[in-house]
């Protein structure tokens, strides 16, 4: 059990198997951030109770403490900074249904975004209990202040499509929606591809294991988008497939929404290119489970979701139905 300063100047105790795990003295000085490890140490391996924590506080360690570790920093520290704003200056108790009603009636965004938001204020909070910086009991039980919103069932044509190609005027937007219709991958794999994971011989692309639950899959690759990888490989300046001035790109959305505008396409992002690929592929009657294996997802996933637009969904019952 030791004192070990992080980058931000803050100790930390690291303590148990092998010093993997670690715990905030909230101390810049190394006099106070002993006191704390001599409290620690005397508490069983417990620390002292921070109760006078703030939510504000919680948030901006818990940001500081996880950043690194999770898959989009800009978005944890965008949610931090906005329930700072609204709930920081109170403390967990405070956060009773009638305060988070409340927020999400002044935050004034969508449903998808509140709910998002409500999800980071829960795990800093879940955090800090862990951290012992409140105690068990301190720890409100958060509903969600807004319904789920329905899935949106957005996906454009196959013309819509060509549109939309025909007004990409960056090359990494057009080889991006290429993908997206064609690898049917999410934006973030997309982006994150590297040439090594291109095999110009078997014709495929590996985009690797994922993240958490959103699976990645091994993905042919048809004749349209082989010949635009090629051109691009030819032009390479760095080891992303998507590229600008040989730089990785973090996000095609601003060049997508423009693309979007030019060819007017309405209520279209990234992620229903993902989405119209799929639905193409069941209403031409490829079964359900390879569209599965080409998702990377749950075949109980993509049946819930894309069985509807299959030819063949539910005409065996619909005969069982007949009088004549």
């Amino acid at each position: 059990m030791r004192l070990w300063k992080h980058t931000n100047g803050t100790f930390y105790v690291l303590y148990g198997p092998r010093l993997k795990r670690r715990v905030s003295t909230r101390a810049r000085d190394r006099r106070e951030a002993e006191k704390y490890l001599a409290q620690f140490i005397v508490g069983s391996q417990e620390p002292v109770i921070a109760s006078a924590a703030t939510v504000g506080s919680i948030l901006g360690d818990y940001a500081t403490e996880r950043g690194p570790a999770v898959r989009s920093r800009k978005t944890l520290d965008g949610a931090a900074a906005i329930l700072k704003r609204h709930l920081g200056d109170l403390k967990p108790s405070h956060l009773t249904p009638t305060v988070i009603k409340r927020y999400a009636s002044e935050r004034g965004a969508s449903a998808g975004t509140i709910l998002r938001e409500i999800g980071v204020l829960r795990a800093a909070l879940a955090w800090a209990v862990r951290e012992k910086r409140i105690p068990l009991a301190e720890k409100p039980q958060i509903q969600a202040p807004v319904k789920t919103p329905p899935p949106r069932d957005r996906w454009i044509t196959k013309d819509e499509a060509r549109a939309l190609l025909a007004e990409c005027h960056e090359p990494h937007v057009r080889l991006f929606v290429l993908l997206g219709l064609m690898t049917v991958a999410r934006m973030s794999a997309i982006l994150e591809a590297r040439w090594g994971q291109v095999d110009f011989e078997r014709r495929v692309i590996d985009y690797g294991p994922g993240h958490g639950n959103k699976r990645r899959a091994v993905v042919p690759l048809n004749d349209d988008v082989f010949r635009a990888l090629q051109a691009a490989k030819e032009l390479a300046c760095s080891d992303y497939v998507v590229e600008f001035r040989g730089k990785p790109v973090q996000t095609v959305k601003n060049g997508f929404k423009a693309a979007c505008g030019r060819g007017g396409l309405s209520g279209v992002t990234p992620h229903i290119l993902r989405h119209s690929g799929a639905t193409w592929m069941a209403l031409d009657g490829v079964p359900l489970a390879e569209i599965a294996r080409m998702l990377g997802d749950t075949e109980a996933t993509v049946e819930k979701v894309y069985a509807k637009h299959h030819p063949d969904y539910l005409r065996s019952a619909a005969r069982a139905l007949q009088l004549s």
